[in-house]
């Protein structure tokens, strides 16, 4: 017996000595480490927390619905006030009306706040406006705290799935409420029949009213955990910002230049033609960004070539500053990047040679092309604009007097 024992201890001294020695003997390579750090991990009851900086938390991209009034109704109308999500159908008999009955008595509680709620119909072919306004009246919902919407189901499916990754799918949807910050951030999430959860949105939403400018040097404990999460441990169906790997080999995420203004543009480090003017370029403005709070970010289209080493180099080549950060990652993913994130072509010696200026909250807000007459001082007045006020500006894209403007 005490052989058997001494064998099966030598071959898992053996099967470990051979795993270490293949983990230190494999290449370098530029796969996206997974950063699970901040996940709390479960409650006792099942919930589970994280601890995440709130420049890190996902932005709400701008929806229009239909109000029961019958006038168009979205982030527009609710820039600079947080509000609460939910999702309903008001031909449910018995969740629906309990979880309606709960966003009521919230409301109450905030009545006189800035704090709006935001009730969105999953069933779109049975609830129109008239038939909302006939719901929002069973709860004597107040128009303007409290907005009932219904439109097409894609639009319902895209901020579900697209802004909350969560199913809203006809009677299939999702019960928790979502908590927006005035900034924003999708702040965290509260499941409304949890009284625990409901005390814990009182204060939450409190902390969120008192807020007379954006912690972005915060770490905030949320059930949000997606957004500690490496972008593929789930399952995103619409890139809203980026995370790669950056010249040192570190992950790097494109919500941590939160208040910031980003010049985003694609490039490869062996183009022989337009790449290095393109990168001349912009080290030629670096002067001109000091004291502008600015930062630059180039992502290559060749990474199976331009490991972090290589980009490393280059970098030094151009005499890149601190704020100039250089991008590696997953082909495929880069594809994805400029597709649904930028809007321009990232693939391979294909890519677009378009600078795409992203605001301090991190929405795509104009594309300029470099090469353009002027294209420097445009760059740089949009630059400035960007950089005023505190609030959010909407997906409006901004003017300028180059060509190719984001859509």
């Amino acid at each position: 017996m005490l052989r058997r024992v001494g064998t099966i201890l030598w071959i898992l001294v053996l099967l470990f000595g051979a795993a270490w020695v293949y983990l230190k003997s494999r290449p370098e390579s530029t796969a996206i480490l997974v950063d699970a750090s901040g996940v709390v991990g479960a409650t006792p009851d099942g919930r589970a927390f994280a601890e995440v900086p709130w420049k890190r938390l996902p932005h709400m991209r701008r929806f229009q619905m239909t109000a029961a009034d019958r006038q168009p109704f979205g982030t527009d109308e609710l820039k600079g006030n947080p509000y609460v999500v939910s999702f309903f159908f008001a031909n449910c008999p018995t969740i629906c009306r309990d979880l309606n009955r709960q966003v009521s008595r919230l409301a109450n509680e905030f009545k006189g706040s800035e704090l709006e709620f935001v009730s969105i119909s999953v069933d779109p072919d049975n609830d129109s406006p008239d038939r909302l306004k006939e719901y929002s009246a069973e709860f004597q919902a107040n128009p303007d705290q409290w907005h009932f919407l219904t439109g097409p189901m894609h639009r319902v499916n895209a901020i579900g799935r697209q802004q909350f990754n969560v199913i809203v799918d006809g009677v299939h949807h999702t019960g928790d409420l979502f908590l927006v910050d005035r900034w924003g951030r999708w702040r965290d999430r509260f499941t409304w029949d949890d009284p625990r959860e409901m005390k814990r949105f009182s204060e939450i939403a409190r902390e969120v009213l008192a807020e007379d400018k954006p912690p972005i040097d915060a770490t905030l404990r949320t059930r949000n955990v997606l957004a500690s999460l490496d972008h593929r441990q789930f399952n995103s169906p619409w890139l809203f910002d980026f995370q790669l790997i950056d010249d040192e080999g570190n992950p790097f995420w494109s919500r941590d230049l939160t208040g910031q203004v980003q010049v985003v543009s694609f490039f490869f480090t062996r183009c022989p033609t337009v790449c290095p003017r393109q990168n001349r370029f912009l080290a030629g403005i670096q002067a001109d960004l000091t004291g502008r709070n600015v930062a630059i970010v180039s992502i290559t289209t060749d990474p199976q070539n331009d490991d972090p080493a290589t980009l490393r180099q280059y970098a030094r080549g151009l005499g890149a500053g601190d704020d100039w950060h250089f991008l590696t990652g997953d082909l495929d993913y880069i594809r994805k990047v400029g597709s649904e994130f930028l809007g321009i072509a990232s693939e391979g010696e294909h890519h677009s040679t378009m600078l795409v200026v992203i605001d301090r909250w991190g929405q795509p807000r104009g594309r300029i092309d470099w090469q353009a007459e002027g294209a420097r001082k445009v760059l740089l007045e949009l630059i400035d604009r960007l950089n005023t006020g505190f609030a959010p500006s909407g997906d409006d894209r901004i003017e300028t007097n180059v060509p190719e403007e984001l859509p």
